[in-house]
């Protein structure tokens, strides 16, 4: 029974994740999650007694993703242009998925999360800035990657261009991010 329950929670998980990532953090409910598993809103209750533990459970489980990505581009032996590509192609993966990424999803609703989850978003966003940053440092430094502004500065700029775009790709279509996301890349290699 124990491996029902599991499957329920991960089940729930998934969902909110989805509608966090398609309607923002205010515009879904328990019901919402509730009605897709054919559940009633007592189980979702039981899993997550309140919607700030099943949000703080959602970023968690991306600053572990994040952190693993992080880890895997540390020591992978990949060129620094193609380590900011698969960073980039995150989202562009968002786009087949009609989502948005999960640090713009949260970003709208930011001044209205409960204060315990405010500080797990901080988290998060540093640690992917974080990331990218040393990314574009390191390419910078081997003569990999060209760019006049600090490290911080230019990954800030690629994620605010890739996330902006991958939203504006729900308007305009996944051609229009096709080209931000190569003139991000070219302008790296000038």
């Amino acid at each position: 029974m124990p491996a029902k329950s599991t499957d329920t929670k991960q089940e729930i998980l998934s969902i909110a994740r989805d509608l966090l990532k398609k309607v923002g953090y205010n515009a879904f409910s328990y019901s919402d999650i509730s009605k897709q598993l054919n559940i009633k809103n007592a189980a979702v209750h039981y899993h997550y007694p309140t919607k700030e533990d099943l949000l703080a459970d959602i970023v968690n489980t991306y600053i572990e993703d994040y952190k693993q990505l992080e880890s895997g581009l540390a020591h992978s032996t990949l060129p620094a242009i193609d380590k900011v590509s698969v960073f980039a192609d995150r989202y562009a993966h968002l786009i087949d998925l009609q989502s948005i990424c999960i640090i713009g999803s949260v970003a709208s609703d930011f001044y209205t999360l409960p204060e315990a989850v405010k500080d797990r978003v901080i988290l998060l966003t540093n640690l992917v800035l974080g990331m990218v940053a040393n990314v574009l440092e390191k390419g910078r430094t081997n003569g990999e990657l060209f760019f006049a502004e600090d490290a911080r500065t230019k990954a800030l700029l690629i994620m605010t261009n890739l996330a902006a775009g991958v939203q504006l790709a729900r308007i305009t279509g996944k051609k229009d991010f096709e080209s931000i996301r190569t003139a991000l890349i070219a302008q790296l290699k000038k």
